[in-house]
């Protein structure tokens, strides 16, 4: 195995894989199948977003790595993020705005999938690194950022603080509360996960309403945190 073909990054925003740009295809194949393995007890049933640098891959290898990843180690890849899009930086920054002078004891991180008739509470802004399925519930005294699909219920705010907001890569919710506002989707029928395209939202109070809004320099300027 070439050790410096493949390398393995975690941050705040999950997993980042740099890859060798110049190495034939299937020899990297078998060294992010060999450096997975090396760190499989590290990385079984994670959950994480994934982004790739160093190499442009075709969605055809890009599947072909996410499967050798997956299949060397157990770990749950939530999405591949393109860290070229525009959108995606501006979802870093709301993390980071969330997160901002909380990062001790008030900013929180939980990894998993919350499912039907599972409530997770807590009294600081949180990252979730997983979905939010319908029937599940986020409460929270500051801010929630989902890295992953909110097709449950969010609520911001708690205590009754209308600075605070909600974002997620997926923004399908049955029903969105920050303070002593709340928005209810109109969907009316339940959606496959996989028919969902990743089009980071947030939703915030401006002006006595709840706006969902795709995330933006304007949208985040018009955050009060």
């Amino acid at each position: 195995m070439n050790i410096h073909s493949v390398i393995i990054k975690c941050n705040k925003y999950g997993l980042i894989v740099i890859l060798d740009k110049d190495l034939p295809f299937e020899e990297l194949l078998k060294d992010i199948e060999d450096k997975f393995k090396e760190s499989a007890k590290f990385f079984k049933n994670a959950k994480m977003a994934m982004t790739i640098r160093g190499r442009v891959l075709s969605q055809s290898e890009e599947k072909q790595v996410v499967e050798t990843i997956v299949n060397s180690c157990g770990l749950h890849i939530l999405c591949v993020i393109d860290e070229d899009q525009k959108e995606e930086m501006l979802f870093h920054q709301a993390v980071d705005k969330a997160m901002e002078a909380k990062e001790t004891e008030d900013g929180w991180f939980y990894r998993g999938t919350l499912r039907a008739g599972q409530v997770l509470e807590t009294e600081h802004s949180i990252v979730i690194i997983g979905d939010v399925n319908p029937g599940a519930n986020v409460v929270s005294k500051g801010n929630i950022v989902i890295l992953g699909s909110l097709r449950g219920t969010a609520y911001a705010g708690a205590t009754g603080d209308r600075s605070c907001f909600v974002a997620a890569l997926v923004m399908k919710p049955i029903q969105v509360k920050i303070a002593d506002k709340m928005a209810r989707s109109a969907i009316t029928k339940r959606v496959d996960i996989a028919e969902y395209k990743m089009d980071p939202k947030i939703a915030y109070v401006k002006e006595d309403h709840i706006y969902v809004k795709p995330i933006s320099q304007e949208t985040l300027g018009e955050l009060s945190v």
